[in-house]
């Protein structure tokens, strides 16, 4: 009778919400059964090691670089956007400042990039070992910025560790 429920639970939230808003917006995946994680492409890895060399170009600009250390590069990631390097409407270059976010996420809460793919797409993401933990980075930026909503990218950074922190396996018992 439980996992009647929780399956009705699932098939309810996953209808209201809808399959995009659990890849853009979840902790923790749905449903299981509608999913695949793999581990990066080759042409992923290439991929995003581009965008975090087009983000190290900017911070070049302003005389900084990037050095993996979360308060510096936050605010290397806010002077970017704030200066204007990065037009609001320029959807890959702000993902680019989201895989550098999704690096400075996956340093501080031990979490592993990998392909998330589900009914809404393919997705890089975030994973907690191998849990049921999944973030979203590449997006977290470039969906504030692109529709004026210009939360500071510390701001972004600590919600997201702090909701993690307390999904990781064993966090009731920190």
């Amino acid at each position: 009778m439980r996992q009647i429920i929780l399956h009705f639970l699932l098939l309810f939230l996953s209808v209201t919400a809808g399959p995009q808003s659990w890849a853009q917006n979840a902790i923790i995946s749905p449903n299981t059964l509608d999913r695949r994680i793999e581990p990066l492409s080759p042409i992923d890895q290439q991929f995003m090691a581009a965008q975090r060399s087009n983000v190290e170009t900017l911070a070049n600009q302003l005389g900084q670089q990037l050095t993996g250390i979360p308060h510096r590069d936050l605010a290397t990631l806010q002077r970017i956007l704030e200066l204007g390097l990065i037009a609001p409407d320029d959807k890959l270059e702000l993902q680019a400042l989201g895989v550098v976010l999704g690096d400075l996420l996956a340093g501080e809460l031990n979490m592993n990039w990998v392909v998330y793919r589900d009914r809404a797409g393919r997705t890089r993401a975030l994973q907690y070992g191998n849990s049921e933990v999944f973030l979203f980075p590449v997006t977290m930026i470039s969906r504030r910025w692109e529709v004026g909503h210009q939360r500071p990218v510390a701001d972004i950074f600590d919600t997201n560790v702090a909701t993690t922190r307390a999904k990781l396996p064993g966090a009731n018992w920190r």
